[in-house]
């Protein structure tokens, strides 16, 4: 992919659920204007704020209102290392250009070696040759860096 890539945020509604119309709505005017792809579930998303049922609502919303999913790269980082296999999974096997990957950022002072076998074993277990992953290098919120080395 490449242009300009566009980070979403997440609407909710009253009752602070996410409002998956207008998310779609608003995805969609973004590729509209101009935007050659978006990043949905990113910290502009509130990602982490979201479970990962909701996440994967929001992406399944996005894939049904036909938007391309070769223009979407999802947030996949979660705090827990099967909900990053599963949503990243499911992001691949849907055709997404890529995933953006947190580091595991709960614990800090990560090696570099735990770094990669972390990113490693999301790649290896979710057993997908289609998926593709970009880190998502922004220390300033996850307080853990991604090394060149990784």
């Amino acid at each position: 992919m490449q242009g300009v890539l566009a980070p979403v945020l997440t609407p909710f509604d009253r009752d602070l659920n996410p409002d998956p119309t207008r998310f779609v709505k608003f995805c969609r005017a973004l590729l509209d204007e101009g935007c050659d792809g978006l990043a949905p579930f990113g910290t502009t998303s509130e990602a982490n704020s979201l479970s990962l049922d909701e996440r994967e609502r929001l992406l399944d919303a996005l894939l049904e209102s036909g938007l391309p999913p070769q223009k979407l790269i999802p947030g996949t980082g979660c705090c827990a290392l099967p909900d990053t296999v599963r949503l990243s999974r499911k992001a691949a096997r849907a055709g997404c250009a890529g995933v953006l990957m947190l580091p595991p950022f709960y614990y800090k002072g990560v090696t570099e070696e735990g770094l990669f076998r972390s990113f490693a074993q999301v790649i290896d277990r979710a057993a997908e040759p289609r998926l593709r992953v970009y880190l998502y290098h922004i220390p300033q919120v996850s307080q853990v860096g991604i090394p060149l080395a990784v």
